[in-house]
């Protein structure tokens, strides 16, 4: 190891023993073992790129139900999950928004859990096929700075680490949680719980942890059924109940229902194993989910003469019957049911080492995801509605079915510290082969009699990824170092159809396309606590099978692939400073990105009908600052403080197919966003947590014309507050209590946020 890389390294080393309660004088006598984690391939993964590390301690002081609570206080992120359960917890970095979740890359232990079979909301990565109770730490990179990563880091990287069995272990943990709910005309409570259990050892050169997870809740309604003015009609019937109000856009509406809670069920049993075996390492996980969703409440507002609910689709209101309402066009008159089932299989499995007696190390990893089985039905009309039998004769309702969709993933990872004799060159190589199917089959259907109908259009296709990497580091004297990284990706996109597979003149033209992405980083070592360092990269986002292929049609509701759309193309700089105090960081980056051909999903109204469809929008730029500060010891010995602050502009600099566009800022991109966690130790056995975090409004549309606040499909400013204390009560026992949204603030990020939410825990283990 070079005599810079040593210093920072050692700078590193003490950060993080500081971060981890460690003391300072404990640094050397643990940097033997350290080392061995410093050592690890592409090491200047970290180095190159700004890094967060959220420890055992930080985790303590949140309300954590589920994974996506850990890095709900890391700098500039944001995980858009609805409620504890949401299956689509999207997550956004950087310059990159939360529907923008193929720019981010989520590991598990190095099993992958971003999705990037599917986008927007529906892409939001397999969190809960990690439960929060295995979680030991996390580390957040941002930016595509190393070679080590694709195009689709240009957001960053989320790792997550669980636990390493040292000794035999038995846990049993459990939870409930609450929320009151009072919104429009909906007044009710929702609860859940949680449940896990775990089994771990170490025999001998082999280690296994077993775990079972179960959540189960009910969130609060994510839809308010809404409509406007429409035509005039002397057939419609006059009805009572609703609420006026504007919608995001400030156009006058009316509300007359919600959607009810939504019910969710994940149950997950997780394996895993490692194997020491001379000087290779053996490893094995295997996590199997099974997960039910059901929202069969809905609540409907309408009332007629006799105070009966209404549900017809047009209709005037009682005491103003020249206004008509038609509700078609939302696809919410009919109150339907929907209900999903969805198990998959996740697999990965690794081997790693020693290469050889120079200081060469491998690392090999192979995962497989695959979606067992996955049945969306939706009824087409309210199980209670006249019309349901007789719609659902006409197959009003649909069912959507997921067949031949996973993904396969191949990473052989090589590198040494001293390159040929030389303690001051490194080296890290890799190769990366990756393939991802897609088949959607939807399907009209007879909800009341559980019969299939005709296609609504299937629509799939594969993808695949081919990669070449390098990273090479010299460091020129004790005070500069110089990383040099290269990737070269081959792409190609096949098998894409719509309709019928077999029928050829349904099959897209398969593609192929590559590009090459360098990167390049340079440091200075202003002194042994200061550095400085200036990183910048190309980056290529290539497209993903749901926004080349995905084609449905539901009547009111249309979705449009786009087979030719190029890859995104990203120019991405950042200038850091970072200071090592004795009790934590401080750091400062400045960051500017450039992307070109951005993919963003239009959704518009047109003659009644809902299209969706991917199209480009040819540059946007992102300019920002974050500043960061960490500290184990704020103000008290006791006190430890997590803060983060962030200022983003991102603005689209030129788009051909609309350019009114330009000038606008980018969607779903807060200019501020800042986050506190405080940690608060009362005694040895008493801890207390509180949690800070804000964001301002932003726009949820490329014209920004949505600029209302507070109501559904808006885009919120928010300020939240939680709370959370641990009583360590023996050395086998705990429990803790907290709530979040502590002022109850309504907050939306087009769907309602929870309100109020008290939690109770206990966790046992001997």
């Amino acid at each position: 190891m070079s005599s810079f890389h040593k210093n920072v390294f050692i700078l590193k080393v003490v950060a993080t023993l500081s971060l981890f309660g460690g003391s300072l004088n404990a640094a050397e006598d643990a940097i033997e073992q350290i080392v061995i984690v410093g050592d690890q391939l592409f090491r200047d993964t970290t180095d190159v790129s700004p890094t967060s590390v959220i420890t055992t301690e930080d985790l303590a002081a949140i309300n954590m139900s589920t994974v996506e609570d850990a890095l709900m206080y890391e700098p500039n992120l944001i995980i858009r999950r609805r409620f504890i359960g949401d299956p689509n917890g999207v997550i956004g970095m950087r310059g990159s928004n939360m529907f923008q979740g193929s720019r981010t890359m989520v590991f598990a232990d190095g099993m992958p859990l971003h999705y990037h079979l599917q986008t927007r909301w529906s892409g939001s990565p397999r969190w809960s096929l990690v439960s929060p109770s295995e979680i030991e730490a996390a580390e957040v990179i941002y930016g595509p700075y190393s070679a080590e990563y694709g195009g689709n880091a240009m957001g960053g990287v989320v790792n997550l680490y669980t636990r390493n069995p040292t000794e035999r272990q038995i846990t049993i943990e459990t939870g409930f949680f609450s929320q009151s709910y009072d919104v429009l005309k909906t007044d009710e409570s929702y609860t859940g719980n949680k449940l896990f259990a775990s089994i771990e050892d170490r025999l001998g050169n082999t280690s296994y942890f077993l775990s079972l997870n179960r959540l189960d809740n009910e969130g609060q309604p994510q839809t308010q059924h809404r409509s406007s003015t429409s035509k005039r009609s002397a057939s419609v019937t006059g009805a009572s109940g609703i609420l006026s109000g504007l919608d995001e856009r400030g156009r006058d509406i009316i509300y007359f229902g919600d959607s009810g809670p939504e019910e969710s069920l994940t149950e997950l049993v997780k394996l895993k194993i490692i194997h020491d075996m001379g000087k290779f390492q053996l490893r094995g996980n295997i996590a199997y989910e099974q997960r039910e969703r059901d929202e069969s409440s809905p609540n409907n507002y309408l009332r007629d003469v006799s105070g009966n609910v209404f549900y017809d689709r047009n209709f005037s209101l009682s005491d103003d019957p020249s206004k008509v309402y038609d509700t078609t066009s939302y696809g919410t008159s009919v109150f339907q049911n929907r209900m999903q089932e969805r198990d998959s299989l996740l697999i990965g499995l690794g081997i790693g080492g020693a290469l050889n007696e120079n200081g060469w190390l491998f690392d090999a990893y192979f995962s497989n995801f695959e979606i067992l089985d996955d049945i969306e039905i939706r009824t087409g009309r309210h199980p209670t509605a006249t019309d349901y039998q007789s719609a659902n004769g006409k197959f009003a309702g649909r069912i959507t079915e997921f067949d031949d969709t996973g993904w396969q993933i191949f990473d052989f990872k090589l590198g040494t510290d001293t390159l040929l004799g030389n303690e001051n060159m490194r080296l890290s190589l890799g190769f990366h082969g990756d393939n991802y199917e897609l088949n959607v089959e939807p399907y009209r259907y007879n909800a009341f009699n559980g019969i299939k109908g005709s296609s609504r259009g299937a629509s799939g296709g594969e993808v695949s990824t081919k990669a070449l990497y390098a990273q090479w580091g010299l460091a020129l004297n004790e005070k500069w170092d110089l990383s040099l990284g290269l990737r070269y990706e081959d792409w190609e996109s096949s098998g894409g159809y719509f309709g019928d597979q077999s029928d050829m003149s349904n099959r897209h033209t398969n593609r192929n396309e590559n590009g090459i992405s360098p990167k390049f980083s340079i440091a200075y070592l202003l002194d042994d606590s200061i550095t400085i360092r200036y990183s910048s990269a190309r980056a290529i986002r290539f497209p993903i099978i749901e926004e080349l292929y995905r084609n449905e049609s539901s009547g009111v509701r249309q979705f449009a692939g786009n087979a030719s759309l190029e890859p995104e193309d990203g120019i991405h700089h950042n200038l850091s400073i970072e200071k090592l105090t004795g009790t934590g960081s401080v750091s400062v980056n400045l960051y500017k990105e450039t992307v070109d051909d951005v993919i963003f999903n239009f959704t518009e109204i047109i003659n009644s009908t809902n299209i969706s469809t991917a199209l480009p929008v040819d540059a946007v730029d992102t300019e920002g600052v974050e500043f960061v500060y960490n500290s184990t010891e704020f103000l008290d010995p006791n006190l430890s403080l997590r803060f983060n602050v962030n200022y983003a502009d991102a603005e689209v600099t030129k788009s051909a197919l609309n350019p009114s566009l330009e000038g606008n800022e980018f969607p779903r991109m807060p200019k501020w966003r800042a986050n506190a966690l405080f940690n608060y130790s009362l005694t040895n056995e008493v801890n207390i947590g509180l949690g800070l975090r804000y964001a301002s409004n932003s726009y949820g549309r490329l014209d920004n014309l949505d600029r209302e606040n507070n109501i559904f499909g808006a885009q919120d400013d928010f300020l939240l507050a939680n709370i959370r204390g641990n009583w360590q009560i023996s050395d086998e026992l705990s429990i803790s209590t907290g709530i979040d949204n502590i002022t109850n603030k309504e907050v939306y990020v087009y769907h309602p946020w929870p309100s109020r939410t008290f939690f109770l825990e206990g966790k046992y283990h001997f």
